[in-house]
């Protein structure tokens, strides 16, 4: 685990969630557990610069960062990975190499055209690396499975080289084979050096991939466990707020 990379501190957004306060370092992988309506993915929009209206500090390798849109979020290494990646995350009409590529428009063009050969390059290096099948980099994205389209979401942030990734259910509607695949990737991605805040509805998927667990319920922040404290058990305990009724 390295510098900070990503903090905020008492960050609110009305009507979502209130006061959450959290410090992500460069190469650990960070959870975010809570029942559906905790604020989880709000949270992340947040952080991404999709909320309207936030208060707070944002605080991006220790300076203080004002993010109200995507753009700037990605100006600071920030990048997405969204629960729904065929709503959010991919233009599905379009091909794989072009969703692959849409983060980087700024970088891949010049006088106003897009340099093709580059951006061949990168989308074939990034087919082979995150192992995409089939190796059709512009058949539309609508024909590969959930993995791989999971992977096309991924590999775009990759290619700008993002040094914090927010990635919202990760294995979401993907098969067994893939979500194995998935797990490696987060976890070789974090030892490079990446800040991941991961946020997952599945206990044993954070249990297993994170260094520290922070609770939401109910838009607030419940408390946080490194990976030797936490249980699925106590999760959902402190999830469910069991603990505070009966004590």
């Amino acid at each position: 685990v390295g510098d900070e990379v990503l903090a905020v501190e008492k960050l609110s957004v009305p009507g979502q969630f209130a006061g959450i306060s959290l410090q992500l370092c460069a190469g650990e992988i960070l959870g975010l557990a809570g029942l559906v309506g905790a604020g989880r993915s709000e949270l992340a929009q947040a952080v991404f610069g999709l909320a309207p209206q936030v208060s707070g500090e944002i605080r991006v390798a220790g300076v203080p960062a004002v993010i109200r849109s995507p753009r700037a979020a990605m100006r600071l290494g920030i990048g997405l990975v969204p629960e729904d990646r065929k709503l959010q995350g991919l233009v599905l009409e379009m091909s794989a190499a072009e969703n692959m590529t849409l983060t980087l428009l700024d970088r891949l063009t010049r006088n106003g055209f897009i340099d093709r050969a580059a951006a061949t390059r990168l989308v074939t290096d990034f087919f082979a690396r995150l192992g995409i099948r089939p190796d059709r980099p512009l058949a539309p994205s609508a024909t590969y499975s959930g993995g791989n389209q999971q992977k096309v979401v991924l590999a775009k942030w990759l290619a700008r080289d993002c040094r914090v990734l927010i990635i919202d259910e990760p294995t979401r509607g993907i098969d067994v084979g893939a979500k194995a695949e998935f797990y490696q990737l987060i976890v070789e991605l974090a030892m490079q050096g990446k800040g991941i805040l991961l946020i997952s509805s599945e206990l044993p998927e954070l249990l297993g991939l994170c260094d520290r667990i922070l609770v939401l319920r109910g838009g607030q922040s419940r408390g946080e466990m490194t990976r030797a404290e936490a249980t699925q058990e106590k999760l959902m305990q402190r999830m469910a707020g069991v603990e505070e009724k009966t004590a």
